[in-house]
């Protein structure tokens, strides 16, 4: 029977990836035999980046620690799983990272190794998307690592390549343009041959006009799986694999994805600011395997090579025509009227391109990308300032719980955002999570940074934002919240005292709103802080009497949140129970709210 392909099924969100290549790293020199299969997995356990079904009662007070448990109490959790084949549990967790070229670790190939590309990917220092693009692009089927993707069960491809051929056939037939969720999940994880890319264009126009979506899903099923029987888990791992792999191109920065509010139904498509590069691209390879292996050791050298393969803009002429195409849409959004521009942006745009090198077009270029984010950044601005329907938007989404639960957490930062954009007195609003070309969140914040940095002329102020309402908030949220306050704080010194952070989650867990009492009231790390806990239908407060002025054309600024959370920490010393400063926080709320509207 055949399968659709996937990139991982073990870790579905590439950005866990690094901690698990990192735990690898400590295996490194040494032989992946099953003995060290089974430690990788126990290091997994003992540094909590996995968690498995069945954790002993004793043993649960770990995960209410952030710090790694001890590695024997990690084992007792290991072996309490009973697995079967428990070193098939290591293979399995090191697997993606050995496909996507970051490491070697196979029992049969010996020591342990973390290639370039996986250095690179540990560094932190370089632009994951070029990483994970020049990984994707090795991506292929058949290869020496994956037995199941085989030429005799039809695979030939580079699914990357793939997707941006099939792609771009599909846009010069059909005014509506990419893929949707559903589309690229039935279609791009089955596609295993680059001569079927025709036909599935055929196929995708078809299921567009098919009325009975999953009569039509249903009987794909069975002509891809080639099996009389089809199970629901069969068709879902369309979706989870389409989803998944949704994810890992999104990171080559190649593709434009855009989401609904909550980042659920989302459409793919070729992302127009690099068509130059994809041009080339799809001039060169056609879709099918790139390089054929003579032997397994040809095939590791190649994965691991950052310089493998050769790209197209490599060369002089073709990189000159990537930096033409990057200026052009600059030039043409300086087309549109009130856009302000710098003098040194305006400088860097009219730079003389016709002496520079290779490496000093690929640094221009990167130059000239931050202005076009920029530039559209300040056009996304000018659409949210006192953008009374985006403001009821993000309250109506804000009060339905089953709603934000759907939220994806990239997408619920966006959201929070956005709302602190559209009171449009600060001098700075800036987000932590990675971006595209667009300016949309490809995941959320990075670990060791607050999700948003708030700057105005009269205070500053960081906001942490959370979707987990669990008994576990207080731990996963409470000490990095307050780390990060702190170190904002120390960054900010001058500002001493009109520095704060705004904790928003949908509830807020009674040992989350004592573990901030603590710091507020008495001090963290010697001297108190300054953090306002609201939930999410709390901050709707603070909306709903911007949205109030902005319908009576009066004005909302920032010296008014300043007043709400002055007061806010103001009413802390005079109260002798985080109880009484949750219920605090919400009189607090209304009180300021009713003011500012009954003027």
């Amino acid at each position: 029977m055949r399968k659709p392909w996937s990139i991982s099924t073990t870790v579905r969100n590439p950005e866990r990836l690094r901690n698990f290549l990192r735990v690898l790293e400590e295996l490194e020199n040494e032989n992946f035999d099953r003995d060290n299969q089974i430690k990788y997995q126990i290091l997994l356990i003992q540094n909590k980046f996995y968690k498995p079904t069945n954790v002993p009662q004793k043993m649960k007070q770990h995960y209410d620690s952030l710090n790694p448990m001890p590695y024997e109490d990690a084992e007792t959790i290991f072996y309490e799983q009973r697995y079967v084949d428990p070193a098939m549990r290591g293979r399995q967790s090191a697997n993606p990272l050995n496909k996507l070229g970051f490491s070697i670790a196979r029992e049969s190939l010996g020591s342990v190794v973390i290639t370039p590309l996986g250095k690179k990917f540990l560094s932190g220092d370089y632009d994951v998307s070029t990483v994970f693009f020049k990984s994707l692009l090795k991506f292929q089927f058949p290869n020496p690592w994956s037995d199941d993707f085989s030429r005799e069960r039809g695979f030939n491809i580079t699914p990357l390549i793939a997707t941006f051929h099939l792609i771009s056939e599909l846009n010069k037939k059909s005014p509506k343009q990419g893929l949707n969720k559903d589309e690229f999940s039935i279609f791009i994880p089955t596609l295993i041959n680059v001569n079927q890319i025709d036909e599935y264009v055929e196929r995708i126009l078809e299921y567009r006009e098919e009325k009975n979506k999953d009569n039509y899903i249903r009987n794909f099923a069975y002509e891809f799986y080639q099996t009389t029987q089809v199970s629901a888990q069969m068709i879902n791992n369309f979706f989870e694999y389409g989803d998944n792999t949704m994810r890992y191109f999104r990171l080559t920065k190649y593709f434009r994805v855009e989401t609904d509010p909550l980042g659920y139904y989302w459409t793919i498509n070729l992302e127009s600011s690099r068509q130059v590069e994809i041009n080339q691209l799809l001039s060169i390879y056609n879709g099918e395997i790139i390089k054929k292996y003579e032997s397994f050791k040809e095939y590791l050298n190649y994965i691991s090579d950052f310089s493998q393969p050769e790209l197209p803009w490599e060369k002089i002429e073709n990189i000159r025509k990537v930096t033409l195409s990057v200026k052009d849409t600059i030039l043409e959004l300086l087309k549109k009227p009130g856009l302000p521009i710098t003098q040194e942006q305006l400088e860097i745009v009219n730079s003389d391109i016709s002496l520079l090198s290779v490496n000093e077009l690929e640094k221009y270029i990167s130059k000239l990308r931050n202005i076009n984010l920029e530039l559209k950044e300040k056009i996304r601005k000018k659409q949210l300032v006192g953008n009374k329907t985006k403001t009821k938007q993000i309250i109506d989404l804000l009060r339905d719980r089953k709603q934000i639960r759907r939220v994806r957490p990239e997408q619920f930062e966006k959201l929070i955002t956005d709302a602190f954009k559209i009171v449009n007195d600060e001098i700075k609003i800036k987000p932590n999570f990675p971006v595209d070309d667009e300016g949309e969140p490809i995941m959320h914040a990075p670990g060791g940074k607050p999700d948003i940095e708030c700057f105005y002329q009269t205070f500053k102020a960081i906001c942490e934002v959370t979707l987990n309402t669990s008994g576990k908030q207080w731990v996963q949220e409470g000490q990095p919240v307050m780390r990060h306050l702190r170190e904002f704080e120390m960054q900010n010194s001058d500002d001493e005292g009109k520095i704060f952070c705004v904790f928003l989650a949908p509830l807020i867990h009674n040992d989350t709103y004592n573990t901030f009492w603590i710091s507020v009231k008495y001090e963290y790390d010697g001297t108190p802080q300054k953090i306002i806990p609201m939930t999410t239908e709390q901050f709707t407060i603070v909306l709903e009497t911007l949205l109030t002025r902005l319908n009576r054309g009066q004005s909302f600024s920032h010296r008014e949140l300043y007043a709400l959370f002055s007061q806010i920490i103001a009413n802390s010393q005079d109260l002798n129970s985080f109880s009484d400063w949750a219920n605090a926080v919400q009189n607090n709320l209304i009180k300021w709210s009713t003011r500012l509207v009954s003027v």
